[in-house]
């Protein structure tokens, strides 16, 4: 009887998976490959590394990222805009996070790999999302056939 999905065919036998002794294959299906490099989110307080580059707009990730630096962004500045204040966008609250979180969003997708926030946890879950959906690293769980 054929597989009812064709991807599962020509996937290796399990024993061939796990404890071979080769590399473990990348995503693309390279062996050897360099993992990506994982997000990091600090504390507003915590200390950088001296070879860290702060970027204060998307542009400028953007070019340090090209250039080949550790961008370090904090999302909440970005959200907040040119005067300070928060954006007309994002009021208080609930809108002040959904801006942080949009911030951080496009900054990891631009290239950033460091975030400084109060909102830790919740930046880190949109930062490794964004991941997922650039193609850096595999999501956390997939489902099949949720129709």
């Amino acid at each position: 009887m054929t597989p009812p999905f064709p991807e599962e065919s020509s996937r290796p036998p399990a024993s061939a998976e796990a404890g071979d002794g080769r590399a473990p294959a990348s995503p693309s299906g390279r062996t050897g490959a360099v993992p990506p490099v994982t997000p990091l989110v600090l504390g507003p307080g915590d200390p950088g590394e001296p070879g860290w580059v702060e970027a204060h707009s998307i542009g400028e990730v953007e070019e340090l990222v090209r250039a080949g630096h550790t961008v370090v962004v904090t999302p909440a500045r970005l959200a907040a805009g040119r005067t300070g204040q928060v954006a007309a966008t994002a009021g208080e609250g609930r809108d002040a996070e959904a801006a942080e979180l949009t911030a951080a969003s496009i900054c990891a997708w631009a290239g950033a790999r460091v975030f400084r926030t109060d909102r830790r946890e919740q930046v880190r879950l949109a930062v490794e999302m964004t991941d997922s959906l650039a193609g850096r690293r595999p999501p956390a769980l997939t489902r099949r056939g949720l129709a």
